[in-house]
């Protein structure tokens, strides 16, 4: 009797904190799913505040010396302590300052929610419950799938999956991938319960999640329900007194089967591999006209190509883009160039882990996760039933996850991680064994995460504040109060001072600002924004092409300095994309201004291969030809840009120079 009641006291310091760390992991399991893929600035600052408030109940728990973990919560929190401390290394190298710290903060608030599962939650049966509310929450994020899929109006207009399920997270691999976490667990938990009602209702949410999950036609998270539930069946088979009566098995065989059935031909049609037909992907040099796996394949050779370049911390999580961008193929740097088309993610949790974390990141990933799972296996082998299934279908949920992770970069997003975390740390609070006592060290690492969140907090409220007057900037632009946009924009650089985003688009306000009178004082504003968005972000050579035009744009203000200042953002540009046309004609046109007139028509010919309605370097090479006296070849040169772009008001106006002076 005494060891019941020993487990049953507050871990972290007493009742209330225990129910207020326990609190944030139930609200965060239920309204992660709804507003961070709404990317609004307070959504986003609310799940922060949340896990860091996790982070900080807990850490002040173990601080006070009232937090007794066991040996599995020992070990399990030295392993999220260290893939927290491997994603800080990288973030502290990171080729993107502010993507890296917004992805360290969510990371924070994940790893507090990981320790409230783990020493927070007192009982098992209020482990499960907290088990079943992830079903719960799940319910009407299936159902508005699956009302999408029987009422395709309610799909947003624009979007690019037509006829596929998409929930609130709008777009079908996200939704899938967060439900097939919730599947393997709800048949654990219908298996575990012995109440008939309850067990059906758990039997009736497998259904509509897999009815949903159909629905989506993403065929990685098919795949990681596969692996879940084949994960699931292989934990309860060598322990048969596990294992429901034969009429559940069978009536969890029809939840999972039946919506298969009922989609078949669509399914059967979304398997056979085909080239994509979408319009916007119809140029020739894009690989997702020969089918989705010819656009992984390409995106997975210039990932590799970005870890082999940073292969120790990688460069700075949340900076995939980044990294892509500087090392895929030429193929694909001329697809982003020509057809606007580039890649946020690898289509692989564990690839991208390198990519932005190296080695050293996706080790410490790797182990964490080997912790969890073992404390997950030792609760499997001892307990009462009804928890050792629990920890199956807990066991099985990871799996899937992971399975699709394969496939997918879902793990990355707030949503799914939660899920995975949360279900890391239920696994460990589950597993037996004894105690630890608490130690100093253990005191002055409860002191550190106490800073930590706070820091954290304060930090995730800067970054809301910062986004909000940035929205109210851009609003203020688009109505043309430029004062007030540059002072908006300026206001959030302030705030956030990381975010290169911000500064750029303060250089912009600041940029058309100067063109309505401000003059020379808006310019030196525009320039040292940009610089600044650069210093931040070095890998956007949009940004560097934008300055150039600045100084190119301005040169009775900034100079024959500021020429030679274009010229070299120009080619910095260019050697990270070489195949941006606008950028190599102004290099031209800068070329030109500096005398260099040889040097500008190499240029400007090698502009011409770019979009084809882009039609400044033929009437560049035009306007050269006639002033050297080769009036046919000008002529030429305006007829083929006509016949490329014939809304080209500048051609037109060459085209009718050519003919009055013919009249003449």
């Amino acid at each position: 009797m005494a060891a019941s009641g020993r487990e049953l006291q507050a871990r972290v310091g007493g009742t209330g904190s225990s129910l207020l760390a326990a609190s944030t992991l139930i609200a965060a399991l239920s309204f992660t799913p709804w507003v961070i893929g709404a990317e609004t600035p307070w959504a986003q600052f609310a799940f922060r505040a949340i896990g860091l408030t996790a982070l900080g109940v807990v850490s002040l728990g173990k601080m006070r010396g009232a937090l007794v973990p066991g040996r599995w919560a020992t070990r399990a929190m030295l392993g999220c302590i260290l893939v927290v401390a491997m994603s800080g290394l990288s973030a502290a190298t990171s080729v993107n300052r502010g993507k890296s710290l917004e992805a360290m903060l969510n990371l924070l608030a994940i790893a507090g929610l990981f320790l409230t599962a783990v020493v927070a939650l007192r009982g098992k049966k209020f482990i499960r419950g907290v088990a079943l509310l992830e079903i719960l929450a799940a319910v009407p994020v299936a159902a508005v799938g699956i009302a999408q899929h029987f009422r395709p109006d309610l799909v947003p207009a624009g979007n690019s999956y037509p006829g596929r399920a998409l929930g609130p997270f709008g777009q079908p691999n996200r939704l899938g991938g967060y439900l097939i976490a919730l599947i393997p667990l709800a048949l654990a938990l219908s298996f575990a319960v012995q109440d008939r009602m309850l067990r059906l209702g758990l039997l009736l949410a497998v259904f509509a999640f897999t009815l949903c999950l159909v629905a989506t036609y993403s065929r990685g998270a098919w795949i990681g329900l596969a692996v879940g539930v084949l994960a699931l069946t292989a934990v309860l088979t060598p322990w048969p007194e596990l294992m429901p009566r034969p009429i559940w098995i069978g009536a969890a065989l029809v939840a999972l089967v039946a919506p298969a059935i009922f989609f078949l031909p669509s399914i059967l049609s979304r398997i056979a591999p085909k080239p994509s037909t979408t319009p916007a992907w119809n140029l020739p040099i894009d690989p997702e006209r020969e089918g989705s796996g010819a656009m992984r394949r390409a995106v997975w050779s210039g990932s590799f190509a970005a870890f082999a370049a940073r292969p120790a911390l990688g460069w700075g999580i949340g900076a995939f883009r980044e990294a892509y961008d500087r090392s895929k193929s030429d193929r694909l740097k001329r697809l982003e160039a020509v057809g606007g088309r580039t890649a946020d993610q690898a289509h692989n949790f564990y690839l991208e882990t390198l990519v932005e974390r190296g080695v050293l990141g996706l080790a410490a990933f790797l182990a964490f996760v080997a912790l969890c799972a073992a404390a997950g296996f030792a609760a499997l082998r001892e307990g009462a039933r009804e928890h050792r299934v629990l920890a199956a279908g807990l066991v099985a949920s990871v799996a899937a996850l992971l399975g699709h992770a394969a496939l997918e970069d879902n793990l990355s997003l707030v949503p799914h991680g939660t899920l995975l975390f949360a279900n890391l740390g239920l696994l460990v609070a589950i597993a037996p064994g004894p105690k630890d006592a608490s130690t100093h060290r253990a005191r002055w690492a409860g002191a550190a995460g106490v800073l930590v969140a706070v820091f954290g907090v304060g930090v995730s409220g800067l970054s809301a504040v910062a986004a909000t007057v940035s929205q109210e900037g851009a609003t203020a632009m688009a109505a043309g109060r430029l004062d007030e946009a540059t002072t908006r924009f300026a206001a959030a650089t302030r705030l956030a001072p990381w975010e290169g985003r911000y500064a750029a688009a303060r250089a912009k306000a600041a940029e058309v600002s100067a063109r309505t009178g401000r003059g020379g004082a808006a310019l030196r504003e525009a320039e040292s924004s940009y610089l600044r968005a650069i210093a931040l972000n070095g890998s956007d050579p949009v940004t560097r092409h934008e300055l150039a035009r600045l100084y190119l744009a301005h040169s009775s203000e900034f100079g024959s300095a500021g020429t030679v200042s274009a010229l070299r953002e120009l080619r910095a540009a260019l050697a990270q994309n070489p195949h941006y046309a606008e950028i190599r004609n102004d290099l031209g046109v800068a070329l030109l201004a500096q005398g260099d007139r040889v040097g500008a028509i190499a240029e400007f010919r090698g502009a011409t291969g770019g979009r084809p309605e882009f039609v400044d370097p033929l009437l560049n090479l035009a306007t050269l030809a006639r002033e050297d006296g080769s009036l046919v070849e000008a002529k030429q040169l305006v007829a083929l840009a006509l016949e490329r772009n014939p809304g080209s008001a500048r051609a037109v106006r060459m085209r009718g120079s050519f003919e009055d002076r013919s009249s003449k």
